[in-house]
C-alpha cells in the first residue's frame, strides 16, 4: 500500500471553542473558591461548576471523535485516488475530488514543490533517489542507504512491509574502432590486432543495446534493528549458441550483480552474499554496496588501471563512529587465476591448471584450478574531505605435473596491495581521484585481464610481477553536463621467461621472435602472448537533454586511445594501439 504524505493535526472551530471557553473559565473559579472555602454554599457551587465542566467536556469529546472520523475518511479518500494514479500531481486532489477539504501538510522537506490554497503539493510522489556516487547518478543505480520510512519516491513501490526501487536504463550506443577487434560495447583490450594481422588495418563500426540495464532494489526490516535487502542486476551482454549480429541479434540477459545483505546500523554491522563487485574495487565513499567509484565511461569493459571484478563472495565490513565514517571490511571471493606463457615439460609430462567447464559452466572456456578463494581486506576513511582507502590481497594458484603413474603439485600464494582517494577539488563542482595496485599474480583483476602467473623451469606456477594505476578528473560546469577525463596503465614489471633447448618458455622470455610484427600476414610476432603494458588515455562528456515526472535522457560521448607494448625479443619490442569513438542516449525511466 503506497505511504501517505505527512499530515498536520486538524482541529474542529467547535473544539477550538469549547477550549478557549474552559481556559477562560477556570481562572475565576480557582479565584471564587479560595475566598469562600469551607462554606456549604461554597461547596454546592463547586459541584455545579464541575458538572458543567463534565458536560462540556462530553461534548467536546463528541466533537473531536466527530472531526476524527472525518479525518480518516478524507485520508481514505486520498488513498484511494493516489493509488488509482499515483503520478497525478497533488494539485488534482481538490474539493471537487474529495468529500471534504483537505488537511495536506505542507510539502516534504527538501521537496521543490509548491502549495496551493488547500495546502495541497503540487507533485504526489518524492524525487528519485540513486547510488550517492557519480556512477550511479549515471546508471540509475538504487541507493546505497535504507531509505525505508519516508514517503514513497518515484520508482518505487510499497507491498507491505517490503519496498521495492527499481532501476536501470535503455541504451542505444554506437561504437567506432581504428582496429577491427570484433568487440561490442566492451572492448577486448587483449584482442586489439598487432601490424601482421589484417585487422590491424581495418576499422570497425557497431550500434548495440546490450548495455541496457534493469535492476531492482528489495528492502525490508528482518527485526527491530536488522534490515534485509536482496539486490538484482542485469543486461544484455550474454553470449548463447543462436546469439549473432546477421539476424534476429538474440543477445541473451546476464547476471551483473545479484547478493543479499543483513544489515545492523546500530551496531555498524554489514554481511553481503552473492555476486557484486569485488571489495578491492575503490568506494566513492564508505564501504557499502553500491557506493564503488566507477568509471563514467561509455565503454563497458572501463579502462585500463581500474581494478575490479564482478565475482561470487561473503563480505562482512564493520563501520565505526556515530557517522559511520571509518570502516575496515574482508571480503572472501570466488578464484579464478589467468595463467599466461608456456610451460616447459619434459617427456611424458602434462602440465594441468585448467578445466572446460561441465554441467552448468561454459563449455567454450577454463575454469583454473586454483585450490582456495581470494582473500582481499580494507580500510576506508572519510574524515570530513575527500576519501581514503588502503587494500590488500592475497591469492592462491596450483597446477599439477604428470608423467605415467605419479605427478605432482605446485601451490604458490600471490597477492599485494594498493589504496585510493576522491578528493573534492571544488565541492560539489570537480573532483580528483587515483588508485593503484602493487603486488603478484594481480592481472585478473586489472580491466585489460593481462595473465596472474606463468611457470618456471619445473612448470609450477610463478605468479607474475604487477603494478596498475588510474588516476581521473571529473565534474560538473553546469548542471546538466558532466565532463571527464582519465589515464590509467596495467603493466607486468618484469620478464618471467627462460629458453630451453632454443625455444622461449615462460613469459617475456628474450628469445621470442618478434621481428613480424609490423608485416602484414606474418606469423613470426609472438607479441599477443608476451603484453607488457596496456595504457589508455580517456576524456568525454554526459549531458543531460531531458528530466520530468517520467525519467531522465541523457547523452555521452567519448574519445579513447589505448597503447599496448609487449616485450622485446627477437627483432625489436613492438606495439599496437587503437583509436575509440564511442556515443551514447541513455533513457532512465525510474530516475
Amino acid at each position: 500500500m503506497t505511504p501517505l504524505p505527512h499530515f498536520r493535526t486538524a482541529r474542529s472551530p467547535s473544539l477550538l471553542a469549547a477550549s478557549t471557553a474552559l481556559a477562560a473559565l477556570i481562572p475565576p473559579l480557582i479565584s471564587h473558591h479560595a475566598h469562600a472555602a469551607g462554606s456549604a454554599d461554597a461547596i454546592s457551587a463547586m459541584e455545579k461548576q464541575i458538572h458543567a465542566m463534565q458536560a462540556q467536556l462530553a461534548t467536546m469529546k463528541k466533537h473531536q471523535a466527530a472531526e476524527n472520523k472525518r479525518i480518516r475518511a478524507e485520508l481514505r479518500a486520498q488513498r484511494e485516488l493516489i493509488e488509482a494514479d499515483p503520478y497525478a500531481p497533488r494539485a488534482r486532489l481538490t474539493r471537487s475530488s474529495l468529500s471534504t477539504p483537505s488537511i495536506l501538510a505542507s510539502p516534504t522537506s527538501g521537496s521543490s514543490s509548491s502549495v496551493d490554497s488547500f495546502g495541497i503539493d503540487s507533485a504526489l510522489l518524492s524525487p528519485p533517489r540513486t547510488a550517492s556516487t557519480p556512477y550511479g547518478e549515471l546508471t540509475a543505480t538504487p541507493p546505497a542507504h535504507p531509505d525505508l520510512f519516508s514517503p514513497l519516491r518515484r520508482g518505487q513501490l510499497q507491498i507491505g512491509g517490503i519496498r521495492i526501487t527499481l532501476g536501470g536504463y535503455l541504451e542505444a550506443a554506437t561504437i567506432w574502432r581504428s582496429r577491427y577487434t570484433g568487440s561490442d560495447i566492451s572492448t577486448g583490450y587483449n584482442a586489439i590486432p598487432w601490424g601482421n594481422s589484417a585487422l590491424h588495418h581495418m576499422s570497425e563500426f557497431r550500434q548495440t543495446e546490450r548495455q541496457s540495464r534493469l535492476s531492482a532494489l528489495v528492502e525490508g526490516m528482518l527485526t527491530k534493528n536488522i534490515e534485509a535487502d536482496a539486490y538484482v542486476e542485469t543486461d544484455f551482454q550474454g553470449a548463447g549458441s543462436a546469439s549473432n549480429s546477421r539476424q534476429s541479434n538474440s543477445y541473451v540477459l546476464r547476471t551483473r550483480n545479484v547478493y543479499g545483505e543483513l544489515k545492523d546500523k546500530a551496531d555498524g554491522l554489514y554481511l553481503l552474499g552473492g555476486q557484486n563487485w569485488s571489495l578491492l574495487t575503490m568506494f566513492n565513499k564508505g564501504m557499502f554496496a553500491r557506493d564503488e567509484q566507477v568509471p563514467l565511461v561509455i565503454e563497458a569493459q572501463y579502462i585500463p588501471g581500474f581494478n575490479w571484478t564482478r565475482n561470487s563472495q561473503i563480505r562482512l565490513v564493520k563501520t565505526f563512529g556515530a557517522q559511520e565514517r571509518y570502516a575496515v571490511g574482508l571480503s572472501i571471493e570466488n578464484p579464478s587465476g589467468v595463467p599466461g606463457g608456456k610451460a616447459y615439460l619434459r617427456p611424458g609430462q602434462t602440465n594441468t591448471d585448467r578445466v572446460s567447464g561441465t554441467n552448468v559452466n561454459n563449455p567454450d572456456t577454463y575454469y583454473a584450478t586454483d585450490p582456495a578463494p581470494d582473500l582481499v581486506a580494507k580500510i576506508a576513511a572519510d574524515p570530513g574531505w575527500g576519501h581514503y582507502e588502503l587494500t590488500g590481497i592475497m591469492r592462491f594458484f596450483r597446477n599439477r605435473t604428470s608423467t605415467t603413474g605419479e605427478g605432482h603439485n605446485h601451490t604458490t600464494i600471490a597477492g599485494g596491495g594498493g589504496g585510493g582517494m576522491v578528493l573534492p577539488l571544488i565541492d560539489k563542482k570537480f573532483y580528483f581521484q587515483a588508485s593503484g595496485l602493487v603486488g603478484t599474480g594481480l592481472g585478473r583483476y586489472g580491466t585489460s585481464n593481462l595473465p596472474d602467473y606463468t611457470y618456471n623451469r619445473n612448470a609450477a606456477v610463478t605468479p607474475l610481477p604487477e603494478a596498475n594505476v588510474l588516476v581521473g578528473f571529473y565534474g560538473d560546469p553546469i548542471a546538466s553536463l558532466r565532463l571527464y577525463a582519465y589515464g590509467g596503465a596495467e603493466t607486468v614489471m618484469s620478464r618471467r621467461g627462460f629458453d630451453e633447448g632454443g625455444s622461449p618458455y615462460g613469459y617475456g622470455s628474450r628469445n621470442t621472435v618478434m621481428s613480424g610484427c609490423y608485416t602484414e600476414t606474418s606469423s613470426a610476432c609472438g607479441a599477443s602472448g608476451n603484453v607488457r603494458t596496456v595504457a589508455q588515455a580517456t576524456g568525454g562528456f554526459w549531458y543531460t537533454a531531458a528530466k520530468g515526472d517520467y525519467g531522465t535522457l541523457r547523452v555521452g560521448g567519448q574519445y579513447a586511445h589505448t597503447y599496448i607494448q609487449a616485450f622485446s625479443g627477437i627483432g625489436g619490442k613492438p606495439h599496437t594501439d587503437a583509436d575509440m569513438v564511442l556515443m551514447s542516449l541513455r533513457y532512465m525511466p525510474f530516475n
